[in-house]
C-alpha cells in the first residue's frame, strides 16, 4: 500500500516523535512517503521512508493557499492509497487539498480539544474533521468531549523506550522537560514559583530543565526569585533516557497537554513523577498515589507540597518509581502500533 504522511517537520516535539515512530513502523510493510515543510530531523528515520520537502519551489500568497496547493500537488503526484496527517494546523490544509480525490484520510490530533482555541481551529475540528475518514484523539476525555464527531478513535502516544533496569543511586535532582520558548504552556513559571517555596529548605536539591535554551525569560524569572544556584538548564539532548535514569523526580507543570510523551518516558525510566492534573493527559497516565502524584491543576502550593513530600520520603519515591514502570507497559510502542495497523485496515475497508 502507498501511504503518504503529512507533518510540518520531524524535529523536536511529541507529535513529531510519534510521527517518526509510525513512519518507521509502516515502512516495514508499506511504501511510505513523508511530506514535510522543513526537512530537518531530530529523530532517526528508516531509510525506507522517502522524505519529500514540499515547501520547495515558488511560494504562493497567502500562506494558507500556499500550504493547500503544496499538499494538493503532493497528493496528485504521489497518488497514495491512504493519507495520514498530523497536527491541527496542518490537518485543515490537507483535508481541503484532499477534497474530491476519494483517497481515505486519517487526521491525527496531538493537542487537547478542551482548551481555548482560535476560530480557525474551531472550524477545523467542528466542520472540516467531519470530512476525514477517521480522526485520532489522544485521550478518553477528548473522545467524550468531541460529541460532534462520529469518525473518532482513541490512540495514545506510544512509549519508545525500553523500561529501565538501571537501579543505580539517583541524584538529588528534580527534572522538567520542554523548550524554554514554550514556557507558558509548560507552566515553567508556575513550577519556579512552587520551587521557590521549598528550595531553601532543601539546599542539596536542584531543579533541572532539559530542552532548547532559546528563550531567556525562564532564567530571568528564576533569578528574580533568587533561585539561580538551585536551577540548572541542561539544554537539548538526544539521550533523554540516560538523563532520566539518573534523576529522582520528574515534574510536569503544564497548563495544558495532549498525552505528554515526556511523562511516560520519565515513568519508564523510574523517576518518581508529579504532575498538575491539567485538562487532559496526566490523569489517564498516572494512577494517583500508585504510579505518581497528581497536584491540583494550577495550584502552586499543592505542587510545592507534593514535591516536598517526594524529596523527604525516599520510600515513597521508590514505590512510585516501581508503580510507574509497571503502569507504562500498556503504552508499549508495539501495542500502540498494532492499534494503528488495525485503524489503517478499518479505514481502507470503510
Amino acid at each position: 500500500m502507498k501511504i503518504l504522511v503529512f507533518i510540518s517537520k520531524l524535529h523536536g516535539g511529541g507529535a513529531e516523535r510519534v510521527a517518526s515512530i509510525l513512519l518507521n513502523h509502516l515502512c516495514k510493510q508499506h511504501n511510505v512517503t513523508a511530506a514535510v515543510f522543513d526537512d530537518r530531523k531530530s529523530y532517526t528515520i528508516d531509510e525506507r521512508v522517502k522524505i519529500v520537502n514540499i515547501s520547495a519551489g515558488a511560494k504562493i500568497r497567502p500562506y494558507q493557499l500556499n500550504r493547500i496547493v503544496k499538499c494538493r500537488k503532493a497528493i496528485k503526484t504521489l497518488k497514495p492509497d491512504l493519507i495520514i496527517s498530523f497536527m491541527v494546523d496542518l490537518n485543515r490544509f490537507v483535508i481541503i487539498a484532499n477534497l474530491c480525490t476519494n483517497i481515505k484520510l486519517i487526521v491525527s490530533e496531538h493537542i487537547t480539544l478542551q482548551t481555548k482555541q482560535s476560530l480557525i481551529r474551531k472550524i477545523t475540528r467542528h466542520i472540516l474533521y467531519k470530512l476525514a475518514t477517521k480522526v485520532t484523539l489522544l485521550t478518553k476525555s477528548d473522545y467524550n468531549h468531541a460529541k460532534w464527531l462520529n469518525n473518532k478513535v482513541i490512540i495514545n502516544n506510544p512509549l519508545d523506550m525500553e523500561i529501565s533496569s538501571n537501579h543505580l543511586m539517583r541524584e538529588t535532582n528534580i527534572i522538567a522537560i520542554g523548550p524554554q520558548n514554550r514556557w507558558n504552556g509548560k507552566g515553567f513559571d508556575l513550577l519556579i514559583q512552587a520551587w521557590s517555596k521549598i528550595a531553601t529548605s532543601h539546599p542539596d536539591w536542584k531543579l533541572q530543565f532539559v530542552g532548547a535554551n532559546n528563550d531567556n525569560y525562564i532564567y530571568d524569572f528564576a533569578k528574580s526569585y533568587g533561585l539561580e544556584n538551585q536551577i540548572v538548564f541542561l539544554g537539548w539532548t538526544n539521550e533523554i533516557d540516560k538523563v532520566l535514569q539518573t534523576k529522582s523526580i520528574y515534574v510536569l507543570s503544564s497548563r495544558r497537554e495532549g498525552f505528554p510523551c515526556s511523562l511516560i518516558e520519565a515513568m519508564s525510566q523510574g523517576c518518581a513523577c508529579v504532575a498538575f492534573d491539567c485538562k487532559t493527559g496526566p490523569n489517564e497516565i498516572i494512577t494517583d498515589g500508585k504510579s505518581g502524584l497528581l497536584a491540583r491543576n494550577g495550584d502552586i502550593n499543592d505542587l510545592a507540597s507534593k514535591l516536598q513530600l517526594l524529596i523527604e520520603d525516599e520510600t515513597l519515591r521508590k514505590k512510585l518509581s516501581a508503580g510507574a514502570m509497571e503502569e507504562v507497559k500498556r503504552l508499549d510502542k508495539e501495542l500502540i502500533m498494532k492499534q494503528w495497523d488495525e485503524l489503517i485496515r478499518l479505514t481502507i475497508n470503510s
